[in-house]
């Protein structure tokens, strides 16, 4: 082991820099030609700007990677459903964090802004299977848990579209680590009577560090208000708005929802109330 008079020696005999030092130091000068020789020599050709080309790899490769690994949220008897690409949570998310029960809404700007996302980020979906239907798609549903925004893109034809981002910079403007959703066509025989759900997306999505449980889809014109009695959260409010609903919550509760199904209280427009399973 080495004692603390070795250390002191060992230190001694390196070559330290002086503290009051300026960046015009003869010892400055020779510390900045050696690193900027050492990058130039590193670089291809030995030439050129060092570029960005290793980051924009890299987001690349994750969202491959996630595309193959994401849990599908799934839709009901839907032609066809797509799954966003997910980039990971990061450890002690913020924004996870920031998660309420509670939606609360979004001003007209602010509606806007985040269809028009969720329209971007949905595009390639399906090697963009549903790009005609996204650009004319219109927002039902918009809300924010926390920093967490959902939106829900209506269309004809029993198509839609849900995206839930935390809407954080992240590289290159792209989301820094929350973003999941689901995209699909509901079959016209499939769609909801006056006082039905039909979830298009029911399930959790499993990213790193966590999981991500949504439900979401058609709800009919009968239906004011969708509550979730989760034995994590307690009550989880649903969005409810032109024909649609969408809740979530951070966890994997709803892994088996769809085929062991998922209780809500439903409150019609008449003041009734009345229990319902979700299910596909």
């Amino acid at each position: 082991m080495t004692s603390d008079a070795q250390l002191d020696t060992l230190l001694r005999t390196l070559d330290p820099a002086d503290p009051a030092a300026t960046a015009d130091s003869v010892r400055a000068r020779t510390d900045l030609q050696r690193i900027l020789a050492d990058h130039q020599a590193r670089r291809p050709g030995g030439t050129g700007i060092s570029t960005s080309a290793r980051p924009i790899a890299t987001w690349a490769q994750r969202k491959r990677v996630i595309r193959r690994s994401a849990a599908v949220l799934g839709a009901v008897a839907a032609v066809t459903v797509g799954i966003l690409a997910l980039p990971m949570l990061q450890d002690a998310d913020p924004a996870y964090a920031s998660w309420t029960p509670e939606p609360a809404g979004m001003s007209a700007a602010e509606r806007e802004k985040a269809g028009a996302r969720c329209r971007a980020d949905s595009l390639d979906t399906g090697d963009g299977t549903y790009r005609a239907q996204l650009e004319s798609a219109d927002v039902a549903v918009a809300e924010r848990r926390g920093v967490w925004t959902t939106v829900v893109l209506t269309g004809g034809a029993g198509f839609s579209a849900v995206c839930i981002t935390d809407g954080q910079p992240g590289l290159l403007g792209f989301g820094s680590g929350g973003r999941i959703g689901a995209i699909g066509t509901l079959r016209e025989s499939d769609r909801p009577g006056p006082r039905d759900l039909r979830p298009i997306t029911l399930g959790t999505g499993t990213m790193s560090p966590g999981s991500v449980s949504v439900a979401a889809g058609p709800a009919g014109t009968d239906i004011a208000a969708v509550v979730y009695d989760s034995p994590v959260h307690g009550a989880v409010e649903a969005t409810v708005n032109d024909g649609q609903f969408a809740l979530w919550m951070p966890g994997d509760e709803l892994r088996n929802a769809s085929s062991e199904g998922m209780p809500v209280q439903v409150t019609y427009r008449d003041g009734t109330v009345e229990r319902q399973v979700l299910r596909f």
